[in-house]
């Protein structure tokens, strides 16, 4: 029997995703998936599965040590409206949480990870059976660019760097060398969605990775709906970063993007 791996699943598509390879590869999983977060049809893989609160840090390691785990991975988002709702946490959150010196994201999860090593369990990065949704470098469709859009690119990408280096959040939309808006708490689609109504036609998404990018964890992620907000205002296109991006169903998303004239290039 190989070793059990412990899926700890947020909402979206990458949890899905995950659990088809391990399927496929015919490993032993057993899924810790968030309350009001995760995909209510994971069942369907046949793997053991535990609904899990959101700060139920106790109960986690609980269950982990009574199924024997020594691996796990974290995948799917976690919204962050969710919190900042007045929520319980167990004893053992409510510690950590004291512990931090702040509460961003990237803060919040290294004391997670320590949490699971100090009970002998390694988090895997998120790239483990995923590798294949990873963005090459380049255009991934037949749309280019012009020199006023690659001014543009370049211009957004390294403000993005630094957004996604303070923890800000991850996107940035740019026309005309502006940057027009940066997500915050809102998360992606929103900040689209947004920008968009101030910039009008012919903004660009950039989306990245931290610079020192942490793989077990917050890895960007663009699929279908990306593209479909990105044709709905009127979008030139989408920067990601190679090999630090998923691409959900990518024959799809680039297939959509050629016939919405949208261009996607991995920096």
């Amino acid at each position: 029997m190989s070793e059990k791996i412990g899926l700890i699943a947020g909402g979206g598509q990458l949890p899905n995703e995950f659990l088809k390879s391990a399927k496929i590869k015919k490993k032993e999983i057993v899924i810790f998936a968030l309350q009001n977060e995760a995909d209510k049809n994971l069942e369907k893989y046949g793997f053991s599965i535990y609904w899990i609160g959101l700060f139920e840090l106790s109960k986690i390691l609980k269950l982990i040590k009574k199924e024997k785990i020594k691996k796990i991975i974290f995948l799917g988002y976690i919204r962050h409206t969710n919190l900042l709702k007045n929520l319980k946490f167990d004893f053992k959150t409510l510690n950590l949480l004291f512990r931090v010196k702040d509460k961003r994201a990237v803060t919040i999860m290294q004391a997670i990870i320590d949490e699971f090593k100090k009970n002998n369990v390694t988090v895997l990065p998120t790239t483990y059976l995923l590798s294949h949704l990873l963005a090459e470098k380049g255009f991934l469709g037949k749309v280019k660019v012009n020199d006023k859009i690659k001014k543009d690119i370049n211009f957004g990408y390294a403000i993005a760097k630094k957004i996604a280096d303070l923890d800000i959040g991850q996107t940035v939309i740019v026309k005309n060398n502006i940057v027009v808006a940066v997500e915050a708490q809102e998360g992606t689609d929103e900040c689209i969605i947004r920008g968009a109504k101030i910039a009008g036609n012919d903004f660009i998404v950039i989306k990245v990775a931290r610079t020192k990018q942490d793989f077990r964890y917050d890895v960007p992620v663009m699929g279908e709906k990306t593209i479909n907000l990105i044709k709905r205002y009127n979008g030139k296109g989408i920067v990601i970063e190679a090999k630090k991006t998923f691409i959900l169903n990518k024959k799809n998303v680039i297939k959509k993007a050629d016939d919405s004239n949208i261009f996607i290039y991995a920096i």
